[in-house]
């Protein structure tokens, strides 16, 4: 599988919230998996139109450090952030436009990303077609 299966990481982005991830914490798995995608060598390629899938490598945990406010329960510029990303990267590349994204991911070990809208996109019928798998 790992000969076929292939995952492309954008590299838009800048640390600490952008290929980055707490390696030891209680949220460590979101920061290892990023890890992984972004320098394994059995799924990762450099390739975008090798791949399956494509990951969006941002750290829901170092978004909530940097991005809210504590006590504040406005979580809508984390959305803000995603919402950007997304952006950046469906005007750069067709990928995004091809699928209506259904073919990117993202992962959070964080009980946030229950809390608010990560990836929000309507397709033409005005239907949400974004999808969180828990």
């Amino acid at each position: 599988m790992e000969k076929v299966f292939k995952i492309f990481v954008y590299e838009e982005g800048e640390p600490p919230m952008f290929h980055n991830g707490l390696s030891k914490d209680i949220y460590s798995t979101e920061g290892i998996f990023i890890n992984e995608m972004e320098k394994g060598r059995y799924y990762h390629t450099n390739d975008p139109n090798e791949a399956f899938v494509y990951f969006l490598p941002f750290s829901v945990v170092m978004m909530v450090e940097y991005l809210y406010v504590a006590g504040s329960n406005d979580k809508s510029p984390i959305g803000v952030s995603v919402k950007d990303y997304i952006h950046v990267i469906s005007h750069k590349y067709p990928f995004w436009n091809q699928s209506l994204g259904h073919d990117h991911f993202m992962l959070s070990c964080h009980d946030w990303v229950s809390n608010f809208y990560l990836i929000s996109h309507y397709d033409s019928n005005g239907e949400n077609a974004s999808m969180q798998i828990i």
